[in-house]
């Protein structure tokens, strides 16, 4: 009789090992399904009836993680409508400021224009003093109309993709050209701009964008020049690139904000209290990038001075010039 009983209790065990396994294979089927992001499976009801801690705790954190997702779902949902707003603020501050530049330029050329009509003695002749106030008077007129432009030339690149009309060009010629425009600003402060160059050949560039980033890093260096000072330009090359680096001293960028000299309204201006964007440098990057070059940042504090090294490459060669 104890045999029978045994083995009785041996089939009895057996079958309950089978029924504990095929749930816990169900367990197992629920967790993955939740795994794979299916957060409506829960535990089947005879499951929960012969093992009800784990049955609970498994459905507990399913919830939990169900819970947590809606969380997130709100929270995203009310991050985006604040980026939303942010970029409506933004975008309407822009355009309030593209508004106001473009409404200043016009009363800031027909200034340009009167000091230029005093200089040139066409309302009578102009005694030594009065021509060096308004020299100065021009030098501050032709940064303003710099800085303008830059906000604007940055605002229509924000709107559209910066499309390139690339040429052989003369790039001693450009150089050239923007210094002199750039003179009367440096002259102001009696800072000399001197270039000279190891380049004679053309270059396959857009010259509007490239002569916008010249004016860009020459007026950036005038501005943190020390007065009677000198802005050095230089163009050479390589096999593959060429290089344009324009130096100022007196005033070096700390090696920590090299990193963020080109972010969008970045500026160490106030620092020198100095007037200031902070988009001349972003405004530069974006458009030697599109040139697929890139510019470089040298810098000195125990012998200050400030290095902008303008990286292009030389996709064509023509003849010397």
């Amino acid at each position: 009789m104890w045999l029978v009983s045994l083995f009785l209790q041996y089939k009895k065990l057996k079958q309950t090992f089978r029924n504990h396994k095929k749930m816990l294979r169900g367990v197992t089927k629920t967790i993955n399904s939740v795994r794979y992001g299916n957060l409506y499976e829960r535990i089947p009801k005879e499951t929960s009836c012969v093992l009800p801690n784990l049955s609970q705790s498994v459905d507990s954190m399913i919830e939990a993680i169900v819970d947590r997702e809606n969380m997130i779902k709100e929270y995203q949902s009310e991050l985006n409508q604040k980026i939303d707003v942010l970029t409506e603020v933004e975008k309407l501050k822009e355009d309030f400021v593209a508004t106001l530049t473009h409404d200043l330029k016009v009363p800031i050329l027909a200034e340009k224009n009167m000091l230029n009509f005093l200089l040139n003695n066409r309302f009578g002749e102009l005694n030594d003093r009065q021509k060096e106030a308004i020299s100065y008077l021009t030098g501050s007129n032709n940064e303003l109309v710099e800085l303008v432009e830059i906000i604007l030339e940055t605002y229509k690149l924000n709107e559209t993709k910066i499309e390139l009309h690339k040429e052989e060009y003369d790039v001693n010629r450009l150089i050239e050209e923007t210094i002199e425009q750039m003179r009367p600003i440096g002259d102001t402060d009696c800072i000399t701009i001197n270039f000279w160059s190891e380049f004679f050949n053309r270059v396959n560039l857009d010259s509007f964008y490239i002569k916008r980033v010249l004016k860009n890093l020459i007026l950036n260096a005038i501005s943190f020049s020390e007065p009677h000072s000198k802005v050095d330009v230089a163009l050479c090359n390589d096999d593959k690139n060429i290089y344009i680096k324009i130096t100022n001293y007196g005033k070096s960028i700390k090696r920590e904000e090299i990193d963020h000299v080109f972010d969008k309204y970045y500026t160490t201006a106030k620092k020198f209290r100095k007037v200031g964007t902070g988009l001349g440098l972003y405004l530069s990057n974006r458009i030697v990038k599109a040139h697929n070059g890139e510019i470089i940042v040298e810098t000195d504090s125990y012998n200050p001075y400030t290095t902008f090294m303008i990286k292009l490459p030389i996709l064509t060669k023509g003849k010397n010039v």
